[in-house]
């Protein structure tokens, strides 16, 4: 089922209830500022007459007046000669003296008075005569009591009663709508960038527009509006308060989208990355970068010779350009330049003999025959510390020579009269023997398959950390092979009460060995039966993570693991400290050697009693089926082979 903060319905009827609570809001909350300060609510209620509104517009009316006089007189008059307003004036000197007046209520619900500059006047033959100097003149306003013209004043009234007679009505639509709008809204930046069953966040085509261009975009959006809002002014009709209504109801909207697009941006994380800004200075820092390396790279590559070279010729123009006698400082600097040539060709010597060493070529010498004696003393080092570490290296090989040869024929001579015993072991077992001479043959035939299996581990050891096996790399179903393996020790896992949960996804495919692999596999099921603790599980996973395939395995440890991990892949360390169980300490080594063979990488972890292993290998392609088919029948060719090998020996035994 789709989540709601998923579900594309929802949403919709949301944003369609966050703008219409967002606008009512925003009108109920203005309506409820008004009121507070004509005092609705405090029982004190005021006039109409003693408002801000109606101030405001009384200031309107005056500043047209005192315009129409100065600049408009027959306009003034024709206005004044209107009964469908409310506005009345009388334009009066500093001396009281009535200069012009129209509209007079008889009764006055306000008066204001306005002082303003004429520079002149009508006379009575309707001829304007300039005043030398500007005169102060005072503009007495009235608004008549009551109102009876439809114009400015009418409207704000009608709006001042409506909001008085629902006053209470309207505190409450605002709290309720303000509520609504913000929970809307909470809901809304939740599910932005979700959709359908998808917990990712997917973003929209506003989301995916550059900050600045989108926010530029929404500027020039609400800048349109706002001059024709401005070029109505003033608002004296229904049509405009339609119109100023719409556009409330579009800014409520490019709000929202500005809200959610943001929240969004958020989620994805890295909101910056989508900007302009961001792309030009990472192209910028690109570009300094580049230079700045090329620059580097230019003159790393010059030997140290011409650097010091240039050094030099750089130091010798600024002492010319502020130096009288300049032949004498000519040859100073000659002088001074053959013996930083001659110190740059002895550090070129010995830079180019320490880089000889640190790549692995022993046999270089650095030539100290001409060189000055500090320098002559640290060539000489680095040419002793070459011969040093040949003959370190000459023995450290050596000894793993003798090593692996000591080794394989220890192993080989203990083979041979190890396999006599075995069957002569098992021609007693066809003796009928009495009493405790059959239990001292067990004994016998347990540990002599004990010491075959530990001969056996120690060659394979050996083999596996000097390199000696052979690793066919070759993309492999990690999943079927781990199953095989636990289906393999399928027994052994029943008798010492283990269940496996194996978990996966899909079929994981590493470049691996599957033999070698198999045998990784096989050392750690082995581990599991002997160590865990019984009655427990052995979870096994198989995944992908980047580009590697990790198979890991965890178990609970029946002793107590108080052992460090790398420790537990040394030769001979085992968990189990008593050594009371069956085992040569070698699986593990050998593990871990055989995945490093396949250019994979064994790792270790302990948690208490929680023991963790993981088998990191390359990640491949799934291959053709072709060749699917042909590296089937290459392994099962091999293991008929193998098994041929097998019943060769056991019959020459």
């Amino acid at each position: 089922m789709t989540k709601v903060t998923h579900n594309l319905g929802f949403k919709v009827l949301a944003l369609f209830l966050a703008v219409i609570s967002g606008v009512l809001s925003f009108i109920s909350v203005t309506a409820v500022f008004v009121g507070g300060e004509s005092g609705f609510y405090s029982g004190d209620a005021r006039s109409y007459y003693e408002t801000p509104w109606c101030e405001w517009i009384t200031d309107q009316y005056a500043d047209q007046a005192m315009d129409m006089y100065n600049y408009r007189p027959p306009q003034l008059e024709e206005w004044s000669g209107k009964e469908n307003v409310n506005f009345g004036y009388e334009i009066l000197t500093l001396d009281g003296e009535k200069i012009a007046e129209g509209n007079v209520p008889q009764a006055v619900g306000q008066s204001e008075s306005y002082s303003f500059y004429t520079y002149g006047e009508y006379n009575g033959d309707g001829e304007w005569i300039d005043y030398d100097e500007p005169v102060n003149v005072s503009l007495r306003a009235y608004v008549k009591a009551p109102l009876t013209a439809s114009d400015d004043y009418w409207l704000s009234y009608r709006l001042y009663e409506f909001i008085y007679s629902f006053r209470m009505l309207i505190l409450v639509v605002a709290l309720a709508s303000i509520l609504t709008f913000f929970a809307i809204l909470i809901y809304l930046l939740c599910a932005a960038g979700h959709r359908g069953k998808s917990e990712e966040i997917i973003p929209n085509l506003q989301d995916r527009i550059p900050l600045e261009i989108y926010f530029g975009l929404i500027l020039a959006l609400i800048s349109i509006p706002a001059m024709g809002t401005n070029a109505m002014y003033p608002y004296d009709s229904f049509s405009d308060f339609v119109f100023l209504f719409a556009g409330l109801v579009y800014f409520v909207v490019l709000a929202i989208a500005v809200m959610m697009t943001t929240a969004t941006r958020l989620k994805m994380g890295k909101w910056w990355r989508n900007s302009i800004t961001y792309w030009v200075f990472r192209i910028g820092w690109k570009f300094m970068g580049a230079v700045f390396t090329t620059i580097r790279d230019t003159i790393t590559a010059l030997p140290m010779t011409w650097k010091y070279a240039v050094a030099w010729f750089l130091i010798s123009l600024f002492y010319f350009a502020n130096s009288n006698n300049n032949g004498t400082v000519f040859i100073v600097n000659c002088i001074i330049l053959v013996l930083v040539l001659s110190v740059a060709n002895q550090l070129q010597k010995l830079k180019k003999a320490g880089e000889q060493l640190a790549n692995g070529n022993l046999d270089y010498k650095v030539d100290t025959s001409r060189m000055f004696r500090s320098f002559r003393r640290h060539g000489s080092n680095l040419n002793s510390l070459s011969k040093g570490a040949t003959i370190a290296m000459e023995q450290k090989m050596k000894s793993e020579r003798l090593k692996t040869e000591l080794i394989t024929n220890v192993s080989h001579d203990i083979k041979t009269p190890l396999t006599s015993i075995i069957n002569y072991v098992d021609l007693l077992k066809k003796e009928e023997l009495t009493g405790k001479a059959q239990g001292y043959l067990e004994v016998l035939d347990r540990q002599s398959r004990r010491l075959k299996k530990l001969t056996e581990d120690l060659v394979e050891a050996s083999k596996a950390s000097t390199g000696n096996i052979s690793a066919h790399l070759a993309p492999t179903d990690l999943c079927e092979l781990v199953h095989q393996a636990v289906a393999e020790y399928e027994e052994k896992l029943e008798k010492a009460k283990l269940e496996v949960i194996i978990t996966t996804q899909e079929p994981v495919f590493g470049m691996v060995d599957g033999n070698l692999t198999w045998r990784v596999l096989s050392n750690l099921l082995s581990n599991a039966c002997k160590y865990s603790q019984t009655g427990t599980r052995v979870y096994i996973s198989i995944s992908k993570k980047g580009n590697s395939a990790i198979i890991s395995m965890k178990n609970t440890s029946r002793e107590q693991l108080n052992i460090a991990p790398d420790e537990l892949m040394e030769r001979f360390v085992r968990g189990d400290s008593s050594r009371s169980t069956e085992g040569s300490g070698l699986g593990l080594n050998i593990a871990r050697s055989l995945v490093e063979l396949q250019k994979g990488k064994f790792t270790l972890s302990i948690e208490g009693d929680l023991f963790k292993a993981f088998v990191q290998y390359p990640s491949a392609k799934e291959p053709a089926p072709q060749v699917q088919e042909e590296e089937e029948t290459s392994e099962a060719a091999g293991a008929k082979t193998e098994q041929l090998e097998e019943n060769k020996e056991e019959k020459n035994k």
